[in-house]
């Protein structure tokens, strides 16, 4: 028998996993930035995940370009990609065909961050912050070494200019 290692990565993962649960029992389909990159869109729509489900979603086309501009490695490194935010998420309302989502507005969607214990947004998020039109949602677990059942979740979600505040008024 061996113990798992906890490392920043391990971390980053287990949180990942949080936020991929919360996000459904809360009504919203994820997919990752690294998988719109690996697989672009296909007559505008991307897939996402929602709960078991694979859903087809249809991207607003005032927001195409930016999705696909946001999820390319920050890095230009095809080896060991790194991405500037870790999901696009989207309002997962109910349709006929639960394996497709039309209809949505760019309001249906969001950037997702995902941070553990202390950790804050690096300089480049912050930087990207001028770039995009689609708010950003930061899901923070502070606690995240102890036990799930005492995890302390946050979701906070604000358009780029409202970030910019807080950060610019933390630093000060």
């Amino acid at each position: 028998m061996s113990q798992v290692d906890i490392t920043p990565q391990f971390l980053g993962e287990l949180g990942e996993s949080c936020y991929k649960q919360y996000s459904t029992l809360h009504g919203w389909a994820w997919t990752s930035t690294e998988k719109i990159y690996r697989n672009p869109s296909h007559n505008n729509r991307i897939e996402f995940t929602f709960g078991f489900e694979r859903i087809l979603v249809t991207i607003p086309f005032e927001i195409q370009e930016e999705i696909h501009y946001i999820s390319r490695p920050s890095n230009r490194d095809e080896a060991s990609p790194s991405f500037v935010y870790d999901f696009l998420a989207c309002k997962a309302y109910p349709s006929e065909d639960p394996r497709k989502l039309d209809g949505l507005t760019p309001n249906d969607f969001r950037w997702v961050e995902v941070k553990t214990g202390n950790s804050v947004l690096s300089n480049n998020q912050i930087n990207k912050l001028n770039d995009i039109t689609i708010p950003l949602a930061i899901f923070r677990i502070p606690n995240i070494l102890d036990s799930p059942e005492e995890w302390q979740v946050y979701w906070k979600s604000g358009k780029a200019k409202y970030w910019l505040n807080e950060f610019k008024n933390n630093s000060d």
